[in-house]
């Protein structure tokens, strides 16, 4: 019985250990520090097509352009977002956490502008009628809430990064 509690506890140890060898990959930090760049231009993009959703007298083809440009950057971000998804398995837990956060609001935000983008061609004669705007709400408040995820997923890692280097300095 002795024998089996020696096992065990070697077992768990081994677990604690592989648990707590857990490093962050750096490359993760790169391409966030990447997606942070599209997510910059799709925020400034979705605060222009809100703004253009509350104006009447637009074009079609006005909101047609920008949520053109948006359609880009969200292929582009999916894009990265395949990178990160790779690296995924050899990222710590918080990183780990952060690329599933960041991949659910990308598909989200994927999504609302394939809707946005087919209610726009279905209203071309009127492309502020209901229910654009709340697409184009919807599509501002993704990207903002992509944005914050970025921005805290970066920042985290900023702060952990300082506080492993000042840890390192205290005498053992």
């Amino acid at each position: 019985m002795r024998k089996g509690l020696v096992v065990g506890g070697l077992l768990v140890s081994v677990i604690i250990q592989s648990v707590s060898v857990a490093r962050d990959n750096s490359s993760v930090t790169v391409q966030m520090n990447s997606v942070k760049v599209i997510v910059d231009r799709l925020k400034k993009d979705a605060e222009q097509m809100l703004s253009y959703s509350r104006q009447n007298g637009l074009s079609w083809e006005t909101h047609g352009a920008t949520l053109s440009k948006m359609s880009n950057d969200v292929n582009e971000l999916q894009e990265n977002m395949h990178g990160l998804q790779a690296h995924r398995a050899n990222a710590s837990p918080w990183q780990q956490d952060a690329i599933d956060r960041v991949a659910g609001l990308t598909n989200d935000l994927a999504t609302n502008m394939n809707a946005t983008i087919g209610q726009l061609n279905k209203s071309k004669s009127r492309p502020t009628a209901p229910p654009y705007p709340d697409y184009s709400k919807a599509n501002s408040r993704i990207v903002s809430d992509l944005a914050d995820e970025i921005d805290g997923t970066i920042d985290y890692n900023q702060a952990k990064a300082s506080k492993d280097a000042l840890q390192k300095q205290l005498p053992q």
